[in-house]
């Protein structure tokens, strides 16, 4: 199959989403529809221990002896500095002088044919230096790098999510890799809908979340419809839905991020994290799919996460100490509540949250609260913690 077209890559993105090994072809596909010569999805990991690049169009010998020596390098630090999940062009991170005046250039660039890189930064991939999605330009097409980027950007969202997915499947068992054992075991409140925005269906956890009508609820005019108390939070979660719907059909549409839905009970705001679904013809989605266009995932951080604390500590090997904090942050309480509960001080607090983060593979609060809202129940995995 070719992918020439917006709709056509934006399947192929969220294809390799569920299915890690796509995400070399998926490359290739989106180097064509943006005009350059070739891309790499890159993770840089302080241990180094981790660090790795996925392409197919570039040496391999080059590409290890850049994993060997030159992972640090002056185009690395500027990228570490650039906006998160905007399309740059080498220029506006780094001086061109700067850049060819460097080993990276003469061991790496040069050999490659490389003359101009748009890349663009994704949080969770970039440890130390230019982690992230890249795609590089030859001289012979240097002068079309603006007009790439300028495609790339509305693609940088769907990017960003679908490789989020992929590194939470990396983090449960291999066996749970088909989406519909990925959802049966790791959504919790999860509802999906159908192509006009109604209520298909819905897990126990999340009906029982809307039959308390605390700050959600379900709408019931001609169809049922996932609503919020408050006008404007109702307002930016149809707006989000009526987004993934878009590009559930194929369209050009950026996602937002995570929305917060405020409680009347005066208890901690659900998270909600709104996910377009690939269409039907798609054999991962196969197995569930009766219809369902976008996928509405509720975390609730007020619930008791004890036990998604202590498989955490399992799964990445927290200490006691540390799992009590990611529990306490897992909840949504911050730093300075997390040590005033624990009677501990802000400064510990603060390190072991940060040990929480290094080991889960998270950069932040809310990144952590929906990766304990992910884990699966039952016996844990724990090869996954190896890995």
């Amino acid at each position: 199959m070719e992918y020439c077209g917006y709709s056509e890559i934006i399947i192929a993105i969220y294809q390799a989403a569920m299915q890690p090994e796509l995400w070399a072809d998926t490359l290739d596909h989106i180097a064509d529809f943006l005009g350059v010569d070739s891309g790499m999805v890159l993770h840089q990991s302080a241990s180094h221990s981790g660090t790795f690049v996925i392409h197919r169009r570039l040496r391999e010998d080059l590409i290890q002896q850049f994993l060997k020596h030159h992972t640090r390098n002056p185009y690395a630090f500027a990228f570490a500095r650039a906006p998160i999940g905007k399309a740059l062009v080498t220029q506006a991170l780094i001086e061109r002088e700067e850049l060819q005046q460097s080993a990276f250039y003469a061991d790496i660039l040069a050999p490659l044919g490389i003359a101009e890189i748009i890349a663009v930064r994704h949080p969770d991939l970039s440890r130390e230096g230019a982690g992230g999605i890249l795609f590089n330009v030859s001289s012979r097409r240097a002068d079309i790098a603006e007009q790439a980027a300028e495609r790339l950007n509305p693609l940088a969202s769907h990017l960003s999510r679908a490789i989020d997915l992929t590194l939470l499947t990396r983090r449960l068992n291999a066996n749970q890799r088909r989406l519909d054992d990925l959802l049966a075991s790791a959504m919790g409140a999860t509802i999906l809908l159908d192509r006009h925005g109604c209520i298909l269906r819905m897990t126990n956890i999340a009906e029982k979340l809307l039959s308390q009508r605390d700050g959600l609820l379900i709408t019931n005019s001609s169809r049922l419809t996932l609503g919020a108390h408050s006008h404007n939070e109702a307002t930016g979660l149809a707006n989000s839905i009526k987004q993934a719907l878009a590009v559930a059909r194929g369209e050009a549409q950026s996602l937002g991020g995570m929305l917060q839905i405020t409680r009347p009970s005066g208890r901690r705001a659900f998270l909600i994290q709104v996910t377009p679904l690939p269409p039907q013809s798609f054999s991962p989605w196969e197995a569930f799919d009766a219809g369902a266009r976008v996928m509405v995932q509720i975390i609730d951080p007020q619930a008791s996460i004890d036990p998604q604390a202590e498989r955490l500590r399992l799964l990445v090997g927290l200490t006691d100490a540390e799992t009590r904090v990611a529990a306490l942050l897992g909840s949504g309480h911050g730093v300075a509540e997390t040590a005033s509960v624990l009677d501990v001080s802000l400064n510990t607090a603060k390190t072991h949250a940060r040990h929480v983060y290094a080991k889960a593979g998270v950069r932040s609060a809310t990144a952590l609260v929906r990766l304990m809202a992910s884990i699966p129940a039952g016996p844990p995995d724990l090869e996954a913690g190896k890995h």
